[in-house]
């Protein structure tokens, strides 16, 4: 028997009238209010008595026992299913910081067809933020989230749950789940992340609703005819072969691609209002490496024939997570967690998901390094900007190994140490070239990483000189710089110097000597224009400051 989870909707094709009260319209964005500690998940239990969560059926004493070695203490069978309605909502109690309260009407009921394990109903849609932006509702739970406030009467459920009363459920908290039954944990947790955002409008024929929205923003209230009602999951649906949004798509395209099998991707960047950034849901679907596309979009479950209730809002059943289509569900939920993140959740897992921050890998300095063929050595560091979310390798070159090579011949992050930056020492090369300075680079090559915002990334290249330590041939020496700002022995500055040299080199020629006086003349006049301007020649190779 083929087992399935079943998401329905109170709205259907065709214009729809909402009332003040039953939907509250904004017409002002409200920023999201910071919150500390979890959710609450509150479970109405809606069973009349002796039925469903109120079944008193007593378990015998092997059954209890046997359930209790599973985490869940339990004397009937209705204390059993809310003990594990309850573990479940706890698990994602944990996973979402906040203040509000999450309000579920749960149930046991009967189905027509008989396949059905359970169906998430979504009730009072809401809409906010400014007219532009009305068409694109969010679960009621989402939009007091996001705005911070209560949308709707408190003493109404955000969702409502209905589970199978004819099928045989494991309600232990671990342990082995026979063949024969089906784990009502991770039921639960499938079927409050359908109404946590899990849900979408989009009809077979690839149209949406159109509703008549009643407004309430400030002072005013007016009526505001939607001919397109979408959801937040709806705006995120992506088509591969169209490359486009389902939402940008006409209808006849929409058809085609919620019937594509594997072209119904999760982009996960829109954020309406606002700029596109990078999603979460394709950080966490690369980072698990199943059902995703090769641009790493997640996969949607799309098949050949639309299943109502089924199709779109399932992960597909490669990406092995907790919101795939068919059971047993995957107990891993990090993707559909990411998901919901794309949607305007908040995910507390310190790390969770990986960083979604521009990708960037910094290196310096980026000039300016010297190096001499004596063995003399520089240094720069390189660091990631952002985490990523695999290994991220760096090879390193030098473009001249003959003047100078690096430490390393590659530099390597993990999602471990990605915060460090590393060292690369670079040692210049001696060789017997009168060759003097001589420019070169040590060169990083493309980054490689299964992080697709990595892979590729070209950091920049650092570029550095070698002193040359061979003197020329039949040259002598130079001999050491006078300190800069000092006299010299001869009572003046270096100007003396530069005069006796002066002499030294005119006196060699017989022809020259009778323009000696006259050349001294020149030069000391020289000399003074130079003390005056404080400026200081040093004879030899050095070079004037």
């Amino acid at each position: 028997m083929t087992l399935k989870s079943g998401l329905h909707f109170t709205e259907r094709s065709g214009t729809n009238k909402f009332p003040i009260g039953v939907l509250f319209f904004l017409l002002t964005v409200f920023p999201a209010v910071p919150y500390s500690g979890a959710v609450t998940i509150k479970a109405i239990y809606a069973d009349v008595p002796g039925v469903g969560f109120n079944d008193m059926t007593g378990f015998t004493d092997e059954e209890r026992a046997l359930l209790a070695d599973n985490g869940n203490n339990a004397s009937t069978l209705g204390e059993a299913r809310k003990n594990a309605f309850e573990h479940a909502a706890g698990l994602l109690e944990r996973k979402l910081p906040g203040q509000n309260t999450i309000r579920i009407e749960v149930s046991f009921g009967s189905f027509e067809d008989e396949n059905t394990v359970a169906t998430t109903y979504m009730r009072n849609p809401v809409s906010f933020g400014p007219e532009e932006l009305l068409h694109i509702a969010y679960p009621p739970a989402l939009a007091e989230k996001i705005t911070g406030r209560a949308l709707i009467d408190e003493s109404v459920a955000h969702f409502i749950v209905k589970f199978s009363r004819h099928l045989d459920f494991h309600y232990g908290f671990r342990g082995e789940v026979s063949p024969f039954s089906i784990d009502f944990v991770a039921l639960v947790t499938h079927e409050i992340i359908h109404g946590l955002g899990f849900h979408s409008s989009l009809e077979e024929d690839g149209s949406f609703p159109s509703a008549t929205l009643d407004v309430t923003g400030g002072t005013r209230s007016f009526s505001l005819d939607v001919p397109e009602w979408q959801r937040i999951y709806d705006v995120q649906m992506y088509s591969e072969e169209d490359g486009e949004f389902i939402v940008d798509l006409p209808p006849r395209d929409r058809e085609r691609a919620i019937t594509s099998d594997t072209g119904l991707l999760w982009d996960g960047t829109a954020r309406p209002g606002a700029e596109n950034s990078c999603s979460y849901g394709q950080r966490m679907a690369e980072l698990k490496s199943t059902g995703v596309a090769p641009d790493g979009k997640p996969r949607l479950y799309a098949p050949p024939a639309f299943e109502e209730g089924s199709s779109i809002t399932h992960v597909h059943t490669d990406a092995e997570d907790i919101m795939e289509y068919l059971y047993p569900f995957p107990v891993d939920m990090d993707l559909s967690l990411a998901m919901l993140k794309d949607m305007g959740w908040e995910v507390s897992d310190e790390g969770f998901p990986p960083s979604c921050v521009p990708t960037g890998i910094s290196v310096t300095p980026t000039s300016g390094l010297v190096t001499t063929e004596g063995g003399g050595t520089a240094a720069f560091q390189v660091k990631l900007e952002s985490e990523p979310i695999s290994d991220v390798i760096i090879p390193l070159r030098s473009s001249h190994p003959s003047e100078g090579t690096a430490d390393t011949r590659a530099l390597s992050f993990t999602p471990d140490d990605w915060e460090v930056a590393k060292t690369v020492t670079v040692t210049g090369t001696n060789d017997s070239d009168e060759d003097g300075a001589r420019r070169y680079a040590i060169v990083l090559e493309r980054a490689q990483s299964r992080d697709r915002f990595y892979d590729g990334f070209d950091p920049d290249d650092v570029s550095l000189i070698n002193q040359d330590n061979d003197p020329e041939p039949d040259t002598p020496s130079p001999g050491p710089m006078p300190p800069q700002g000092e006299e010299t022995g001869q009572g003046g500055s270096g100007c003396a110097i530069a005069a006796e040299e002066q002499v030294r080199d005119t006196s060699r020629s017989g022809v020259l000597a009778r323009f000696l006086p006259a050349v001294l003349l020149v030069f000391a006049i020289w000399c003074r224009s130079l003390r005056r301007e404080k400026r200081h020649l040093v004879w030899g190779n050095s070079l004037p400051d």
